[in-house]
């Protein structure tokens, strides 16, 4: 058997504290606590967090991991409002409009922006509202009522794209007072996923003619150009709404349940597989960066779901079994 020695040229140090800091491969033995430990780089894993207040799928977010804004949702159309601070959600001022909204924009949970959506029935929305860290404020609408749109940017300069009904490739840009319509996406589609700013966004999932579909497309301002595929082609998906133009996460999605937990990373050229989430589900929330996201809400076949979950990838301190 190939020894540790043999693969790294030294012996496992004996340490009485762990070092402050440690490199990528290094493992050492804790003479305090009598367990050897590694330092590695995780890819990502999923752990369960406390629960909204109210269950719902197809529900708004923006926002960070710490820092999330969930609004909107759930079959019956609501309004209710809730901010997350890592830890607990709670309920704030309700929307001006009840509808599904899916995708928001914002950067934190004190900024955000909510569009289009659906009122009742596969009826679209072109309705607007922004959020203050307090109240929500009705401004003004979309060029192109509809819903399951994908975005991207923050409340005073975003970028929508995508929706329904029917299908569309439309893209507009918002300066925080109107919509402009700019050039469209290259794939038609509704529910895609999108990260990054205003002038350098992606887009990635969704429907599109032939059904779910894998296609990436970034944007630099004027034009959508095809890149690489995810892995995994899904609808009804989450993403990384904070996340960047080469830094973005996308998780969950149908078709249901081959698709409902998986996460893939984008950096910037390719999407890998990373560490599933623990429950499956369409039509979820999600924000957050490529290394820190929240999932929460969503549906599966037993109905709406309140579960929260964070994301958490990087170099990490693990202690190994030696059993």
């Amino acid at each position: 058997m190939t020894t540790y020695k043999e693969i790294r040229g030294t012996n496992i140090e004996a340490v009485a504290s762990d070092p402050s800091n440690p490199v990528e491969g290094q493992v050492w033995y804790n003479t305090t606590t009598n367990v050897v430990k590694g330092f590695i780089n995780n890819l990502g894993s999923w752990a369960t967090s406390n629960n909204m207040n109210t269950a719902r799928g197809f529900v708004g977010s923006a926002g960070t991991q710490t820092a999330a804004l969930a609004f909107g949702g759930s079959l019956s159309r609501l309004t209710v409002t809730e901010a997350y601070n890592g830890t607990n959600w709670t309920e704030l001022n309700d929307m001006n409009t009840a509808r599904l909204v899916d995708q928001g924009i914002g950067a934190t949970n004190t900024a955000a922006l909510a569009f289009g959506g659906s009122e009742s029935g596969n009826t679209p929305s072109a309705k607007t509202e922004t959020w203050n860290g307090t109240n929500w404020t009705e401004v003004n609408d979309l060029g192109t009522a509809r819903y399951q749109i994908g975005g991207a940017g923050t409340n005073t300069a975003g970028l929508i794209f995508g929706g329904n009904f029917p299908r569309k490739a439309l893209t507009e840009k918002w300066n925080g007072t109107n919509w402009t319509e700019v050039n469209d996406l290259n794939t038609a589609r509704y529910g895609p996923r999108g990260s990054g700013t205003q002038t350098a966004a992606l887009a990635f999932g969704g429907n599109g003619p032939g059904g779910v579909t894998a296609v990436t497309e970034l944007w630099n301002g004027t034009n959508w150009t095809e890149v690489n595929d995810l892995n995994h082609a899904r609808g009804e998906l989450a993403g990384s709404g904070a996340g960047t133009q080469t830094a973005a996460l996308a998780f969950t999605g149908n078709p249901f349940p081959s698709n409902a937990k998986k996460t893939e990373s984008w950096n910037g050229t390719n999407w890998t597989t990373v560490g599933d989430t623990n429950t499956g589900r369409i039509t979820a929330g999600g924000t957050g960066t490529s290394t820190a996201a929240v999932c929460f809400g969503g549906e599966a076949p037993g109905g709406n779901l309140a579960t929260t979950e964070e994301f958490n990838a990087g170099p990490a301190t693990v202690t190994f079994d030696v059993s």
